[in-house]
């Protein structure tokens, strides 16, 4: 019932089409009981588009997530990039750790969220997110060094923290021409 409180917009549905056949019920009778009805339903919509608005599922949780990482790679902040790393993942730490003195980023955006699975049966919960970025900046590896625009397609496995946060145990990236290749289920496109 999570997508209830990803979608607000059902909620209003919902509450305007029950107050519109409420009153063109009361239009037809005049009975007092239904103003009452309406009133209340009213007040239900409300308290619906407040508990939505306050209640964070992990879909919007992740999607956050997703954006954070982008704002602090952008910021060339490293400090913030480690602290997305999930704590049972050494290993991703060392890399990281490896990697990001070689590169300056001037901007990462997410350009485009395919796929984001919460895995809910699994202690603790995991998820799976594919998107798009583009990169900007100036990057160091074993061929020299290159600068300008790059756009990735980003796989990320998370994990659930014990304080709630995700964090990524495990990430892939690749040409974003790789959605295109491949079908959602990893069958490859024909």
């Amino acid at each position: 019932m999570t997508w209830l409180f990803e979608q607000p917009l059902i909620i209003v549905i919902l509450g305007v089409a029950l107050i519109f056949v409420l009153g063109a019920i009361w239009s037809a009778t005049g009975r007092k009981e239904l103003l009452y009805a309406i009133g209340a339903t009213f007040l239900l919509l409300i308290a619906g588009l407040i508990i939505e608005r306050q209640t964070i599922t992990d879909h919007e949780a992740i999607r956050a997530t997703l954006y954070r990482i982008a704002q602090d790679v952008k910021s060339n902040d490293r400090r913030a990039v480690m602290s997305h790393i999930h704590s049972t993942a050494p290993e991703l730490k060392k890399k990281a750790e490896a990697e990001l003195p070689n590169y300056k980023f001037d901007d990462c955006r997410v350009t485009k969220i395919h796929l984001i699975d919460v895995d809910n049966r699994q202690e603790p919960r995991s998820a799976i997110a594919e998107f798009n970025i583009v990169a900007v900046g100036t990057f160091s590896g074993p061929v020299g060094e290159m600068s300008g625009s790059f756009p990735r397609w980003v796989q990320l496995h998370l994990l659930r923290e014990n304080d709630g946060r995700w964090t990524v145990v495990n990430y892939d990236h690749d040409d974003p021409a790789r959605m295109i290749r491949e079908s959602p289920d990893g069958s490859r496109a024909r």
